[in-house]
């Protein structure tokens, strides 16, 4: 590519819609990558969230040595059943706000990272590890255990 058309490409009528495709592929990539989008088919959320809300949030999805980060830009709704993940709407494409039920999940549990902790949510069946860190995660964490009477079964 020689200098005059890479100014070409700089231009605003050039700039602005390869800036947006580039976005979006970008986005979905990720989506596709941390698992998301995977988990979509699955869990994809029919109704809109309803319970204790966290706002900017911050968790990772994917494997385990090279997840998608998604650092405060998550919305995380913790229900009597079940918890609710959404994108902030600038990176949401090909990743739709989910709904996991408590039934559907594994195990949730407390891990450490050097000095820092996060609830790491590993779902049946599925490769997507979840993490989320902070008030949200350990709102999660509580709400999980809760989900279980003393005799260890499930109200659902």
């Amino acid at each position: 590519m020689n200098d005059v058309s890479l100014r070409t490409y700089m231009e605003p009528e050039w700039f602005f819609p390869l800036f947006i495709a580039m976005w979006f592929g970008i986005t979905g990539l990720l989506a596709h990558l941390g698992g998301w989008a995977s988990l979509a088919r699955r869990y994809r959320a029919a109704e809109p969230p309803s319970g204790e809300r966290f706002r900017f949030a911050s968790g990772s999805m994917g494997w385990r040595f090279l997840p998608v980060n998604y650092g405060g830009c998550l919305f995380v709704t913790v229900s009597e059943k079940g918890i609710h993940l959404s994108i902030l709407f600038l990176f949401r494409f090909l990743s739709p706000p989910l709904f996991i039920r408590w039934s559907d999940m594994e195990s949730v549990t407390e891990k450490r990272f050097i000095v820092s902790t996060y609830t790491a949510i590993r779902l049946r069946g599925e490769w997507p590890a979840i993490a989320l860190r902070g008030r949200a995660g350990h709102y999660v964490r509580e709400a999980y255990a809760h989900a279980y009477t003393s005799a260890g079964e499930r109200r659902d």
